[in-house]
C-alpha cells in the first residue's frame, strides 16, 4: 500500500513538471475546408517624401482571386499534430484596375492563369509548422504562389519570438494571441540564395530597403480552424544620396473561410514518404520535396539584348567625345548587363569587330561586368608588355574602383604580377588596383581581412618593400600599402614616417587611410613628435598632417592644448597657418572636437593672440560645393606655401557627407620641388627643381604624375609649348552603385530590386607659361556626369509591373592657377568655377499582361537647375586675385 501511494504520488508530481500542451489547430482528416484567397499588390515611387506632385499619375497594381480546397488526407497514428495536407487551387482569376485604390473598378482580365492546369500541392504539416511542401510539375510562378497560401497555416496559438522558415526565406517572426485573434509579423528575411542580395560598401552610394509584414489572424469561435486572415505588406528601396529617388511595393492578403466542403478519401500508411509514394503511382507523376521557401528563376535579365544591338544602338554615346556627360554614363549602364551575361566567346568577338573609338569604353565596361569571362577577356586582350600603357593603366584604373569586387577578381587580378611586365609605372598600377580591389573585398565582409587571399596579397606589398632598391620601388609599395588600409601594417608605415622626408609623408597619409581609430598610445607619441620635428627632415606638409591625425583621434584636452600653444612660436609661420585652419575645420565638422576646443579658448593661456594671430599665407578652408536634405558635397582646398612665398603644394577634394558618413569623391595635389627654398633649407634639405601632380578617385590614390624633373625638363616644356594645350589625366566610366536586393511576398511573389550609377569623368589640364612676362596660366577642368538608374519589378508569367526610375546630370568644375613670378613675393591667384547645370529625376510605371494587349505607361519627369557660381576660397587669395585680375589702366603717351 505505502509503494502505491509512492508510486502515485511519484506520478502526480512527475505530471505537474512536465509543461502545459502548446495550442495548435486542429483540421479533421478526412474533412474538406474551402476557402476565399485573394492577393493584390500595388507599385509606385514614394510619394510621402517627395512633392506633392509625386503623387500624380496612374499607380500600377493587380489583384489575384481564387477559391481553394484544403484536405488533411493523412494523420500520424502516433502523433495526431502530425498530417499531410492537400491543397488545391480552383481556377484563378486575375483583377486588374488604373488606380487599386479600391475594389470598385477592379474588373476581370484574361491572362495566362486561365490556361493553366493547376495540380495540388502536398504539405507536411506538423503542430502548426510546415515541415515540407511536395509539388508536381507546374509553373515555378503557381508553386510559389500555393506556398504562400500554405505559409498562411503556419501558425503559433501563444505568445512566442521565433525563427521560423516561410515562403519569404527564415524571418524573425513575433507572434501576439489574444483569446481567438492571433497577430503574426515578420522581418529580417533571409533567404537561401543571399548572394543576390548585394547592398554594397558605402552608405551613401547605398539604398536603404526596408520589408514589414503584419497579418491578423482569426480563429473559428467553434473549432480550432482559421476563419480568416488579413495581412499587410510593404517594401521600400530608398537611395541615401537623394531620398526623393524611392519606390515601393505595397501588397495585401485575404483569407476567408467559406465553408466545409464535404469528405475526402484518406490514405493510411507508417509515414508521409509511405503515402506520397502510393499517390504518385495512383496518378503516374513523381513529387519533388521542397522547401516553404519560394524559388525564383536565376539569372534573369529582363532589359538583356544581344550586344551587337545594343552597338548598333548605342554605340555612339561611348566616343571619346561624349566622356564626362550623361550621354556616356548612360551607354555604359546600357551595356552592363549583357556584358555580364555573354560568354567568352562573344566578348572576344565584339571587340574584333566595333569601331576602334569605342574599344576603350568598353574596356571599362569589362571591368565594370566583373565576371571571370569579362576578366578573363581583357586580361587576353590587353598587352601588358607593350610599350604603350594608355589601355591597360585605363582598365586598371576602372577595375580598381569596383564596387563589388569577389574573392576570384583579386585573384585573377594578383596573377598580373607574375607577367613579365617591364613599365614600371604599369607595375604601380597593377599593384595599386590590386590593393583597391582588396580593400573593398575586406569592407564587404569584416570576416574577409582574415581570409587566406587577403593576407597573401599584403606579404606581396610588405615583402615587395622590403626588397626595394630604389626610391621609385618604395613609393609604388607605400602607395599600395595606403589603398589596402590594413591595420596590421602600422607598425611598418611608422617606421618610414619616422625617416621623414616625401616617403615620411607617404607613409603618413597611408596611416591616415587605415584610420585614426587604429592608433595606439605609441603611435600618437610618435604623432606628436612629427609634429615638434624631433626627427629631422620632416615635410611640413608631415607636420601638419600629423598634427590633425592627432586632434582626429580622440585626443584630449592636454594634447589639442599643447598644439594650440604651440602655434605661439614664431618659427614656421605657413605651418602654424595650416594647423590654425586645420583646427577650425576640425570644428565644424567633429562636434567632440568643437566642444573641446570651445572649453580650452575660455582660457586666455590659449586665447590670445599669439596662438591664433597667424600671418602665414598658407589656408586650408573646407566649404559647401552643393547641399541637398540628405547628404552634402563640400570641397576642401589647402594651400601651402613657402617662407619665400613661393607656392609649395595645393590640393582641392571633394567629398560627399551624409549623416554618419564621409565619401571620397576626388582628389587632386599639385606640388612644387625646389623652387624659393631658403639658404637654410637648401643646406638642410637640397631639392631638385620637379612638378608633379597626384589624383585620388573614389577612394583609390594613383601613382603621381610628373611634369618635369630638373631645370632641363622645364625649360623644354615652356619653349616646346606642350603644356598649353590640355591633356587628359583620367578619362573614364566608372561603376559607383551596384546593388541588388530579392525580397519574397507573403503570397509567393517575388520583389526584384535593382540600383546602378555610373560615374563618367573627363579630368584635363593645361598650363601656360611666359619667360617674357614672368608669369603662368594653368587650368584643371573637372568634368563629370552622374547618372542613377533604379528599378523595383514584380514580374509573373501572368502579369508584369515594373517603377524605373534615372537620377542625373552633367557638372563641370574649372580650378585656374595664375602665378605672377615678376615680384618678390611671388602673387597667386586661385579660381575655382562651377557653370549652370541642371539635374533631372524620371520616373517611369508600366503593367503588362503578356500575350494581351493591356498595357499600363506611365513617365513623369522633373528638373532642378543650379545655378553657376565662382567659390570664394580664402581671404588673402581673394586679396591677391583682385591685384592681380583688375583690369590695368592704360597709361597715356601724354
Amino acid at each position: 500500500m505505502w509503494i502505491k501511494i509512492v508510486i502515485i504520488a511519484a506520478v502526480i508530481g512527475f505530471s505537474h513538471s512536465l509543461p502545459a500542451p502548446v495550442p495548435s489547430l486542429h483540421y479533421e482528416t478526412g474533412v474538406t475546408y474551402k476557402y476565399k484567397y485573394q492577393f493584390s499588390i500595388l507599385l509606385n515611387e514614394d510619394s510621402n517624401i517627395t512633392s506633392r506632385l509625386a503623387s500624380v499619375g496612374r499607380k500600377v497594381g493587380y489583384q489575384v482571386s481564387s477559391e481553394f480546397l484544403l484536405s488533411p488526407i493523412w494523420q500520424n497514428s502516433e502523433n495526431s499534430e502530425d498530417k499531410l495536407l492537400k491543397l488545391e487551387l480552383l481556377k484563378p482569376s486575375l483583377l486588374v484596375s488604373s488606380t487599386m485604390h479600391s475594389a470598385e473598378g477592379v474588373n476581370r482580365h484574361w491572362s495566362k492563369l486561365d490556361n493553366l492546369s493547376y495540380p495540388p500541392i502536398y504539405i507536411h504539416w506538423n503542430h502548426g509548422i510546415v515541415k515540407k511542401v511536395y509539388v508536381l510539375p507546374d509553373s515555378r510562378d503557381m508553386i510559389n504562389i500555393k506556398k504562400g497560401i500554405a505559409s498562411l497555416f503556419q501558425v503559433r496559438l501563444v505568445d512566442a519570438n521565433v525563427r521560423e522558415h516561410d515562403v519569404s526565406g527564415i524571418c524573425n517572426v513575433r507572434y501576439r494571441a489574444h483569446g481567438t485573434t492571433i497577430k503574426k509579423s515578420k522581418k529580417h528575411c533571409h533567404r537561401s540564395n543571399s548572394h543576390k542580395n548585394n547592398l554594397g560598401t558605402k552608405q551613401l552610394l547605398t539604398p536603404t530597403v526596408k520589408a514589414t509584414s503584419d497579418m491578423i489572424i482569426n480563429l473559428s469561435p467553434q473549432e480550432s480552424i482559421i476563419q480568416t486572415v488579413s495581412g499587410k505588406e510593404e517594401v521600400r528601396m530608398t537611395l541615401n544620396l537623394w531620398k526623393q529617388a524611392a519606390v515601393f511595393v505595397k501588397s495585401k492578403v485575404h483569407l476567408n473561410f467559406i465553408e466545409h466542403y464535404g469528405s475526402h478519401s484518406t490514405h493510411s500508411g507508417k509515414n508521409v514518404g509511405v503515402v506520397l509514394k502510393s499517390i504518385a503511382e495512383e496518378m503516374g507523376s513523381k513529387f519533388r520535396a521542397e522547401s516553404l521557401e519560394a524559388k525564383t528563376e536565376e539569372n534573369i535579365c529582363v532589359n538583356c539584348r544581344p550586344i551587337k544591338e545594343l552597338i548598333h544602338e548605342y554605340g555612339a554615346n561611348l566616343l571619346p567625345e561624349y566622356l564626362g556627360e550623361l550621354k556616356s554614363a548612360g551607354g555604359f549602364l546600357k551595356f552592363l548587363d549583357s556584358f555580364r551575361r555573354a560568354s567568352k566567346k562573344e566578348l572576344l568577338m565584339i571587340f574584333k569587330e566595333t569601331d576602334r573609338r569605342i574599344l576603350t569604353q568598353l574596356l571599362d565596361v569589362l571591368a565594370a561586368a566583373n565576371t571571370d569571362e569579362a576578366l578573363d577577356v581583357a586580361f587576353e586582350l590587353i598587352d601588358f608588355e607593350s610599350k604603350d600603357i594608355g589601355a591597360a593603366e585605363r582598365f586598371l584604373l576602372s577595375l580598381a574602383t569596383s564596387p563589388n569586387p569577389t574573392e576570384s577578381t583579386v585573384s585573377k587580378t594578383m596573377k598580373l604580377l607574375s607577367r613579365n611586365i617591364r613599365n614600371e609605372k604599369l607595375k604601380a598600377t597593377v599593384l595599386i588596383a590590386l590593393a583597391s580591389l582588396t580593400r573593398t573585398y575586406c569592407a564587404s565582409n569584416a570576416t574577409h581581412i582574415n581570409s587566406l587571399i587577403v593576407q597573401n596579397v599584403n606579404k606581396i606589398f610588405v615583402r615587395g618593400l622590403q626588397e626595394c632598391k630604389h626610391v621609385g620601388c618604395i613609393i609604388n609599395h607605400l602607395l599600395a600599402l595606403r589603398n589596402i588600409a590594413l591595420p596590421q601594417n602600422l607598425p611598418i608605415l611608422v617606421e618610414y614616417v619616422k625617416q621623414g622626408g616625401f616617403l615620411g609623408l607617404m607613409a603618413l597619409e597611408a596611416m591616415q587611410d587605415i584610420g585614426e581609430q587604429h592608433f595606439n598610445q605609441d603611435i600618437k607619441q610618435v604623432l606628436f613628435r612629427v609634429y615638434n620635428q624631433f626627427w629631422p627632415h620632416q615635410e611640413s606638409a608631415a607636420r601638419v598632417l600629423a598634427a590633425e591625425l592627432l586632434m582626429k583621434s580622440n585626443a584630449t584636452a592636454e594634447t589639442i592644448g599643447e598644439i594650440i600653444v604651440s602655434l605661439s612660436k614664431p618659427e614656421y609661420p605657413e605651418i602654424k597657418t595650416l594647423v590654425l585652419g586645420k583646427i577650425y575645420n576640425l570644428m565644424q565638422e567633429n562636434s567632440g572636437v568643437r566642444s573641446c576646443i570651445k572649453d580650452l579658448l575660455r582660457n586666455s593661456t590659449f586665447w590670445n593672440y599669439h596662438n591664433l594671430a597667424q600671418n602665414g599665407t598658407s589656408s586650408s578652408v573646407i566649404n559647401e560645393l552643393q547641399a541637398t536634405q540628405d547628404a552634402n558635397i563640400t570641397y576642401g582646398i589647402n594651400v601651402e606655401m613657402r617662407p619665400t612665398g613661393v607656392l609649395k603644394r595645393t590640393s582641392f577634394d571633394l567629398n560627399l557627407q551624409g549623416e554618419n558618413e564621409n565619401a571620397h569623391l576626388m582628389s587632386m595635389s599639385l606640388f612644387v620641388e625646389g623652387f624659393g627654398q631658403t639658404d637654410e633649407e637648401q643646406k638642410e634639405n637640397p631639392q631638385e627643381h620637379s612638378a608633379g601632380m597626384q589624383l585620388s578617385i573614389l577612394g583609390v590614390h594613383l601613382r603621381p604624375y610628373i611634369f618635369f624633373t630638373g631645370t632641363g625638363e622645364l625649360m623644354g616644356l615652356i619653349w616646346s609649348g606642350a603644356g598649353s594645350h590640355p591633356n587628359p589625366a583620367v578619362q573614364a566610366n566608372f561603376l559607383i552603385i551596384d546593388q541588388s536586393h530579392s525580397v519574397v511576398l507573403q503570397n509567393g511573389i517575388n520583389v526584384d530590386l535593382n540600383l546602378k550609377g555610373a560615374l563618367s569623368t573627363d579630368v584635363s589640364g593645361s598650363v601656360d607659361v611666359s619667360m617674357w612676362n614672368k608669369n603662368a596660366h594653368a587650368k584643371v577642368k573637372n568634368k563629370g556626369a552622374l547618372l542613377v538608374n533604379g528599378f523595383c519589378r514584380v514580374d509573373t508569367s501572368f502579369v508584369e509591373s515594373h517603377v524605373d526610375f534615372a537620377m542625373g546630370g552633367n557638372s563641370v568644375l574649372d580650378m585656374f592657377v595664375n602665378l605672377d613670378f615678376a615680384k618678390n613675393p611671388m602673387a597667386i591667384c586661385l579660381q575655382v568655377e562651377q557653370p549652370s547645370f541642371i539635374f533631372r529625376h524620371n520616373v517611369r510605371k508600366t503593367e503588362t499582361i503578356p500575350g494581351s494587349k493591356h498595357l499600363i505607361k506611365t513617365l513623369k519627369r522633373r528638373s532642378m537647375f543650379f545655378p553657376g557660381k565662382s567659390f570664394n576660397v580664402f581671404k588673402k587669395n581673394s586679396d591677391s586675385c583682385k591685384v592681380m585680375l583688375q583690369p590695368k589702366k592704360k597709361k597715356s603717351f601724354w
